[in-house]
C-alpha cells in the first residue's frame, strides 16, 4: 500500500509492502525529505517505547499485519489537520537541527 497525504508546507508518504513500512516527509519548499518512523513524535503515535530496537531505524522492517496496521494508524493521523500541524512543527524542528536529503 502506498498514499501521499498533502499538508501545508510538507508531503507524507505512507508505505508499507507487507514486509517494509515507512513513512517519508517531502518538505515542498527546499524539496528535501526524511524518512520519519524514528521523529518522536511519530514514534509515540505507535507507541514505540524508547527500548525498542526500531527508534534507530527510518523504515522497518516488520509483518504483513504490521505493516498493514501502521499504514492505516500512519494515514489516520496524518489526516487529522491538528495533528499533522503539529508533526510539521516537529518537523520544522528536525530539518533546522539535522540533515536531510536533496529530492
Amino acid at each position: 500500500m502506498k498514499t501521499v497525504i498533502r499538508g501545508k508546507n510538507y508531503n507524507f508518504g505512507i508505505v508499507a509492502d507487507g514486509k517494509k513500512f515507512y513513512i517519508k516527509a517531502l518538505h515542498l519548499a527546499s524539496l528535501r525529505f526524511s524518512f520519519i518512523n524514528n521523529l518522536n513524535t511519530i514514534l509515540s503515535e505507535f507507541n514505540i517505547s524508547v527500548d525498542d530496537k526500531r527508534v534507530s531505524e527510518s523504515q522497518w522492517i516488520i509483518s504483513g499485519k504490521q505493516s498493514d496496521l501502521f499504514f492505516k494508524k500512519a494515514a489516520q493521523f496524518l489526516l487529522n489537520k491538528n495533528c499533522r500541524n503539529y508533526i510539521e512543527r516537529k518537523l520544522d524542528e528536525d530539518r533546522e537541527c539535522g540533515e536531510w536529503e536533496n529530492f
